[in-house]
């Protein structure tokens, strides 16, 4: 009976070492996300000589970097190690 508790506790860590690994790649990738976009639209942005399109650019160039900004801030100090 022991033995079995063992083995169910051991795989029950084991799914949450995994957890915490997938954890912490998903808010490495978000924030990667994040920039990937606000880059996209600075390049945009710079390429565009149409007023209009030119500040649309812009302006998803601020709300993409604001996601950026966000995610920097929420996630600071929550990717610890040896968990």
């Amino acid at each position: 009976v022991y033995g079995i508790n063992w083995l169910k506790a051991r795989a029950r860590r084991d799914r949450w070492k995994e957890e915490v690994s997938l954890v912490r790649h998903n808010m490495l990738w978000t924030g990667l996300w994040f920039e990937y976009h606000k880059k996209m639209w600075e390049q945009r942005a710079l390429q565009l000589t149409e007023p209009g399109k030119e500040a649309y650019a812009k302006k998803q160039m601020g709300l993409w970097s604001d996601f950026a900004s966000k995610a920097r801030l929420m996630f600071h100090g929550k990717q610890m190690d040896g968990i």
